[in-house]
């Protein structure tokens, strides 16, 4: 996990197998840095996960707590498009709290993610 102040985005690498314990920890790390509203750009194309959907409703669930829940950034995941995992659960358990969209390709998530940032042309604020 890299966090890039700057550009206001997280880019989260996952490789191999990514059990429950790896993504809580990861969840953790993102909840301590208090980065709520930065983008995530989070690449799965290189990993696999075998978490239930209930474990990933308690991830969201971990996210959706705190104490900015309405300011939370934009999730673009990049996903091999022949394999469902757990970007699919996610995406489908946090769509309604946020932009959150699958994409085969980093090029594109990016693109989307400036596209969906608090405060880009376009995008409607919280509460508007």
């Amino acid at each position: 996990m890299d966090i890039v102040p700057l550009d206001r985005v997280v880019v989260i690498v996952a490789r191999g197998h990514v059990g429950a314990d790896e993504i809580a920890e990861c969840t953790r790390k993102l909840i301590e840095a208090n980065v709520p509203g930065y983008a995530k750009i989070i690449d799965v194309t290189g990993s696999a996960s075998s978490l239930t959907r209930e474990q990933v409703n308690d991830i969201a669930a971990m996210l959706r707590g705190g104490r900015d829940a309405a300011a939370r950034g934009p999730v673009a995941f990049v996903v091999d498009p022949a394999r469902n995992g757990f970007a699919d659960s996610f995406a489908e358990a946090t769509g309604s709290d946020r932009p959150t969209r699958l994409f085969r390709s980093l090029h594109e998530a990016r693109r989307w993610l400036k596209e969906n940032l608090p405060g880009s042309p376009g995008r409607a604020e919280p509460g508007h």
